[in-house]
């Protein structure tokens, strides 16, 4: 029987949609597949760092991980599996001294690729020796050892992974054995299983406190759906401003998993929040928060947070630290809590920070309170004697200007270095050298070493007090205005008495003042003051005010330079200077 004409044309746009569909979902799954051999491939890099750095713990926990992550993926076979179990087995037989369970993950990777070769990076005789061995296990003929893949060069802090790992390790390329002649050897410790039954909604088992410059591993639990729940790590690195996701990953044992970089657990204290999210529960489940985020106090001799720490933890055993607090210990929880307030605030606020450098630019007026001084114009009067002026007040200047330069050394103390330049202007239709009457001076240059401290914060406004020491030829000028007009009076004027004349200060001078700074961002202020100045020879103080702005700028020098370019070859990243072919067995982007 034949087909209608009329059915073909919808027979042919359903056969075409189902083709597109079958080329849709293939390069859906492949987009797929390979975003999860990257993500492997990342996590493996930060194995071999952890490696490197004697990180036997952590470097384990990452790639059992990665082994996780490839079967969720039903990936277990692929390539870069077997790359994971070889990286798995040096950790055993470098930092475990654990041969059976080296030669356990060789097998596991030879099934997959019969041809794999150690990384460069991790080889040592002895793993080369359970390579052997396993390959006997596995029914293979013993491997050729002289054409072994070149180094997989690691990065220290891979841009695309979310918590880098510091690494400090032999350089990538040297000798491998020689690198780990003096590792440390750890007595393995396996992941503790989680209770049957999380305590609390959200579990998370954590020490009391933890010591610095050590990776912290966190693991966690829900009560509902504890094998389909996610959960992500917030924690923030002293001085910083915002805090660090860090997404929690299932481990074999089934717990949520995330370990925190030693490069952050810096300071007096770690500060953490974390979140868990059930499906079909609206709302996360939470432990701290950003604004209240909870502390671990961070101390030296503090166990490190690692598998032995939880097994303990879970035992309910207290793992706190039994040493003696010295006066060199770091600061009591209640002293931690009173900084934290501090960091608070300077967080809520808009606060210059400690450690930042600061320039301040103002200006303003005063007056002066002297007693008998002689006139700077050194008037020569009827008996031959220089002119002075009594006591009394004066108006110190037209204006002045008082830059400064400084560095902020805690949240409410600064020093800084401070010029002032004065200028007052004369009044007079001139002078007569002749007669004895030079021109007054009419400017002061003066540097002072400054003082601030910030004794009062109310939101962004800033109460302090000041104290400056120093001077110059002439620290300061007092003005004192002509006492006749012959324009005017058409009278007869004594000597000095017919032009304004200044009085000088210094040359050493010192002062206190307070004043108030608003502070319209973390990097500028607003700022006014009002000080006294006094300069003991001759004896003359000053009262100004003074107002203007002031830019703080806080430098990184920790900040190293960027790595050179690397070439991206089979998916390990490699310094220019290697040129060698990628290993055979090496994942393909």
């Amino acid at each position: 029987m034949k087909m209608s004409r009329c059915f073909l044309p919808p027979l042919v746009a359903v056969l075409s949609v189902v083709a597109l569909s079958s080329q849709a979902m293939a390069a859906g799954k492949a987009a797929k597949t390979q975003a999860t051999v990257n993500k492997v491939v990342e996590i493996n890099k930060q194995a071999l760092a952890q490696i490197q750095a004697s990180k036997f713990e952590a470097a384990r926990d990452a790639l059992w991980g990665a082994i996780a992550v490839l079967t969720d993926a039903s990936m277990a076979d692929h390539e870069i599996a077997a790359r994971t179990h070889v990286h798995l087995a040096a950790v055993y037989m470098t930092g475990f001294n654990d041969k059976n369970k080296a030669i356990r993950q060789l097998v596991m990777a030879l099934k997959i690729n019969p041809s794999i070769k150690i990384t460069p990076q991790v080889e040592t005789p002895a793993l080369d020796e359970a390579l052997d061995a396993a390959r006997n296990q596995a029914s293979l003929p013993p491997g050729d050892r002289t054409s072994a893949a070149p180094a997989v060069p690691m990065a220290a802090a891979p841009e695309s992974t979310p918590s880098p790992t510091s690494a400090s390790g032999p350089a990538a390329g040297g000798s491998a054995a020689g690198g780990r002649r003096g590792a440390k050897k750890l007595a393995d410790v396996e992941e503790p299983a989680p209770p049957a039954k999380a305590p609390e909604p959200f579990y998370c088992p954590l020490p009391s406190e933890v010591p610095p410059k050590e990776d912290i591993l966190i693991r966690c639990l829900t009560q509902k759906a504890p094998k389909r729940s996610t959960a992500t790590l917030f924690y923030r690195e002293s001085g910083g401003e915002d805090f660090t996701p860090l997404p929690m990953t299932r481990s074999p044992q089934g717990w949520l998993t995330a370990t925190v970089p030693a490069a952050a657990v810096t300071g007096n204290a770690f500060q953490y929040y974390l979140e868990a999210k059930i499906p079909g529960v609206k709302e996360p489940l939470t432990i701290g928060s950003s604004d209240g985020p909870d502390l671990m106090p961070i101390l030296d001799g503090a166990s490190p947070m690692n598998n032995r720490t939880l097994t303990l933890l879970l035992q309910g055993k207290d793992t706190s630290a039994k040493t003696v607090p010295t006066a060199d210990d770091q600061a009591p929880l209640e002293e931690i809590n009173k900084q934290y307030q501090i960091d608070e605030e300077l967080r809520k606020y808009h606060r210059r920070l400690p450690g930042s450098f600061f320039i301040a630019v103002g200006g303003g007026l005063g007056a002066t309170d002297h007693g008998p001084v002689d006139l700077d114009s050194h008037d020569i009067g009827p008996l031959g004697k220089v002119l002075h002026v009594g006591s009394g007040y004066s108006l110190a200047s037209l204006f002045q200007l008082v830059p400064e330069i400084g560095y902020q050394i805690t949240d409410r103390f600064a020093m800084s270095l401070q010029v002032r330049f004065q200028y007052t202007p004369t009044d007079s239709a001139g002078w007569l050298p002749a007669t004895g009457v030079t021109t007054p001076r009419t400017y002061a240059l003066a540097f002072f070493l400054r003082g601030q401290y910030a004794f009062f914060n109310a939101g962004n406004f800033q109460f302090f007090g000041s104290g400056i020491a120093g001077g110059g030829q002439r620290s300061f000028l007092g003005y004192v205005p002509k006492a006749c007009n012959l324009l005017a009076f058409n009278a007869h004027c004594d000597a000095g008495t017919g032009h304004s004349d200044t009085i000088s200060a210094g040359p050493v001078a010192f002062g206190a003042g307070a004043g108030v700074m608003y502070h319209l961002s973390r990097y500028l202020a607003l700022w006014l003051e009002v000080r006294g100045i006094l300069s003991p020879s001759p004896f003359i103080g000053l009262i100004e005010a003074n107002g203007g702005f002031a830019f703080a700028y806080k430098f990184d020098f920790e900040k190293s330079a960027p790595p050179p370019v690397q070439e991206t070859v089979g998916g390990w990243e490699r310094p220019p200077e290697e040129r060698e072919a990628p290993p055979a067995d090496a994942p393909s982007e």
